[in-house]
């Protein structure tokens, strides 16, 4: 499924994950997390990255979509979403039950390679998983979580109109928790 519109950025093709695309995704997250976060791979955090197909092609009501330069057909994004349920014990307990019940969406993997940042990728990225997510009816809400290191990450989320639900920044995850409305879709 191509999810390519005028409202794409120009040069750039967002899509779905296809099972082709695994390795060069993969790799995209992995440069991205060791780029902006200055982490190493760990098979629990990256678990969803080092089983692409498990975690996004074949469950219904997650899935991945990717960005592809039309110029080289390299891949330089990616965002997914997948069920919200937060580990006992890691997270923020009222989080943890929050989004228990199976109908919030976690938007995660949202990387865009450095160069090719500032071309409003992440933003039709996000937008395009939106509408997906809405038209599939799988999620009620949407949540997610980000860091204060990851360059430009909480002003990002915050000029899509996102909704802080917890800085915990100074807690056990060091994140930030937000959920973005489904209806209506960030500019």
């Amino acid at each position: 499924m191509t999810t390519h519109s005028e409202t794409d950025p120009e040069g750039v093709i967002i899509r779905e994950l296809t099972t082709a695309d695994i390795p060069a995704a993969q790799a995209v997250m992995m440069r991205s997390v060791v780029e902006d976060f200055g982490e190493s791979h760990s098979p629990v955090v990256h678990a969803d990255i080092d089983d692409l197909a498990g975690w996004y092609l074949e469950p219904e009501g997650p899935f991945m979509l990717v960005a592809e330069d039309t110029a080289t057909g390299e891949l330089i994004a990616t965002c997914g979403i997948r069920g919200g349920a937060l580990k006992e014990g890691l997270s923020p307990e009222h989080l943890v039950e929050r989004y228990r019940d199976g109908r919030t969406g976690q938007l995660v993997r949202v990387y865009v390679l450095r160069e090719h940042r500032r071309r409003h990728i992440a933003r039709a990225m996000v937008r395009a998983t939106l509408d997906r997510t809405r038209q599939e009816r799988h999620y009620e809400t949407v949540a997610l979580h980000t860091y204060p290191h990851s360059p430009g990450a909480l002003a990002f989320w915050q000029s899509l109109g996102c909704e802080l639900v917890e800085d915990d920044v100074n807690g056990m995850t060091r994140a930030v928790f937000f959920e973005l409305p489904l209806e209506r879709t960030p500019l």
